[in-house]
């Protein structure tokens, strides 16, 4: 579905962004794509939709070298940007112009999203609000049933009940076949959609992991004074103390915390990352 080999990649001005970058992931899956700022997740989308040329290494998405740009490419991928440019015209003159370039488009799924996210087809781009715009183009990357979507931050600028939505609609809309990389700095936002977690930290991928598989793994939760000796992470809350303990045996964790895991990786990361490789070990 989509692989890197040796990826590596850097603006004219400063340090490479990622270098040696290797990534494999399945389709039909739906991807958060964390690391804190600067790392390149925005970079790594746009090296993806082959917006951006990388200087040394492979990429593969679907079968296509992106920065060959082919439209039969072209037509099966779609990036949502963070920030959105958009042209002075009506929803519905939008979808007109841009959808026929994507052979699967429905528009059944369009008119749906646009009452879902009380907007109107008449309502003009270059003067609504940035959340309403974003979720107009919401709509419309789902709408158009490509077999991949890169989403940039695709929450920011939407209200409390708008994100609810978003979570309903992709849950709803998405088929079996199709993949979703989100890249987001709102884990909360996004935690009960997500099913696999990659980061970036430092240049490399530092973890890609299958939600399912950290839950077999890991408990996420409070944290008692006799687990601290054993927890793999601790941080301080309103409530007490939380943090990630190893699973052993049999036992299966309801619990999953994207926020938590993702602030172990940062600050412990070889010994968490460690300790799952042993476990990925011993049950092979």
């Amino acid at each position: 579905m989509i692989t890197t080999k040796q990826l590596s990649f850097g603006y004219k001005k400063g340090h490479p962004v990622f270098s040696g970058l290797d990534l494999s992931l399945p389709q039909g899956s739906i991807v958060g794509l964390l690391g804190r700022n600067g790392e390149g997740k925005t970079t790594l989308l746009k090296n993806l939709y082959g917006q951006l040329f990388s200087k040394q290494g492979e990429i593969d998405v679907l079968g296509f070298t992106p920065r060959e740009r082919k439209v039969s490419f072209l037509q099966q991928v779609y990036l949502l940007p963070e920030e959105i440019q958009v042209p002075q015209i009506t929803i519905r003159r939008y979808f007109d112009l841009y959808a026929p370039f994507y052979p699967n488009y429905d528009e059944a799924i369009a008119c749906e999203l646009i009452e879902t996210f009380s907007l109107g087809w008449k309502m003009n781009l270059g003067k609504v609000s940035q959340g309403q715009k974003k979720k107009a183009l919401i709509a419309f990357a789902l709408s158009l049933r490509v077999p991949l979507v890169l989403l940039d931050e695709p929450t920011n600028g939407l209200d409390i009940p708008s994100k609810g939505e978003f979570r309903r609609a992709v849950a709803r809309h998405l088929s079996e076949e199709q993949t979703v990389i989100i890249s987001t700095h709102q884990v909360r936002d996004l935690e009960q959609l997500i099913d696999r977690i990659v980061i970036l930290e430092r240049g490399t991928i530092y973890c890609n992991e299958s939600i399912a598989d950290l839950s077999e793994r890991l408990y996420f939760g409070p944290i008692s004074l006799d687990e601290e000796a054993q927890a793999l992470y601790t941080e301080p809350s309103l409530g007490g103390t939380v943090g990630i303990l190893p699973l052993e045996g049999e036992a299966l964790s309801d619990t999953f915390s994207m926020e938590l895991f993702f602030n172990a990786v940062v600050s412990r990361g070889q010994e968490l990352l460690t300790h799952l490789h042993s476990a990925s070990e011993t049950t092979k």
